[in-house]
């Protein structure tokens, strides 16, 4: 008999079956050649000792065809790793210099009033201090050198061109003047304000809110007033009559506030009017022209005395 065709031993594919002849191949079973196997019965039409077994697409793939290649998956490229870069070392940094040392400046000396060494005796007549200064002893007329301490004093507050020193009152002085003494007043308003002065002036009152530091307030009226009068008496308006105009006027205020010959007062007063006056000896002679003091050697005294 002819030998099967492996083609004729394949089952038929259904009508209307939509297979895939790759899925009917690994399905359909096969006759294939082998030697045979000592557990198979030989067939009855065995040829030459061939012997045929029953074996499915998939046994005969796995025993004769050997595990399929598998699909090789794409490489994917890696990316190269980057090469670090080496290390930049550095630069040195410039050599600096320490910076040489700086010696601070050496402090000038302030040279502090010249003073004198003395000692407060006592007072004669409560109008003249007794001072003994080294082998001298001086008679102070207390009145006229506190009035020329007092003149200095706002004189200077007023040509120095800085803020002077002011005692705010908590209590307005208010002063009655004429018309015309006001108005004196306002005229020089800057020259009295740089003393340290503060006032508002109505037609016939003058409000004073603030007086220069030193100054008592009882004497403030008298002060104003004689500045209000010595300035209305005079006339010129050139820079340096303005000026001779305002220093008789201040002459005249410095006077009104200085304290007053044969009263007494605290022992303050005293000690503030010699202090001053030491820090200034070469004053001689007050606003007005009086000595401001006397003095006494001791050698003159011991010929008085006939004790040398």
């Amino acid at each position: 008999p002819t030998k099967p065709r492996v083609s004729d031993m394949t089952t038929p594919v259904r009508e209307g079956r939509e297979e895939s002849l790759k899925k009917r191949q690994l399905t359909s079973e096969l006759f294939v050649s082998t030697p045979k196997p000592e557990n198979i019965v030989s067939r009855p039409d065995d040829k030459q000792g061939e012997k045929f077994v029953h074996i499915s697409a998939k046994d005969y793939v796995s025993q004769y065809v050997g595990d399929a290649p598998k699909k090789s998956e794409p490489k994917i490229p890696q990316p190269t790793p980057k090469a670090e870069p080496a290390p930049v070392a550095p630069a040195p940094a410039p050599e600096t210099k320490p910076a040489p040392e700086t010696k601070p400046a050496p402090a000038v000396p302030v040279e502090k009033p010249k003073t004198l060494d003395y000692r407060i005796i006592g007072e004669a007549f409560h109008s003249y201090i007794i001072v003994e200064a080294g082998d001298k002893m001086l008679l102070i007329d207390k009145h006229a050198a506190h009035e020329r301490i007092i003149f200095e004093k706002l004189k200077a507050a007023m040509l120095e061109q800085k803020e002077a020193v002011s005692q705010m009152l908590m209590f307005p002085i208010e002063i009655m003047m004429a018309s015309d003494e006001i108005e004196a007043l306002k005229e020089y308003k800057a020259e009295i304000d740089k003393m340290g002065f503060e006032f508002t002036a109505g037609k016939y009152t003058l409000n004073v809110t603030a007086i220069p530091d030193g100054i008592r307030t009882e004497a403030v009226s008298d002060m104003l007033e004689v500045m209000a009068d010595r300035i209305k008496n005079n006339t010129g308006s050139a820079k340096l009559t303005r000026d001779l105009i305002f220093e008789k006027a201040l002459y005249q205020a410095s006077c009104k506030a200085a304290i007053k010959a044969g009263r007494e007062y605290a022992d303050e007063h005293r000690e503030y009017i010699v202090a001053k006056l030491m820090e200034i000896p070469d004053i001689t002679v007050c606003p007005h022209g009086r000595p401001v003091a006397m003095e006494l050697s001791k050698r003159n005294l011991d010929i008085q005395f006939e004790r040398g």
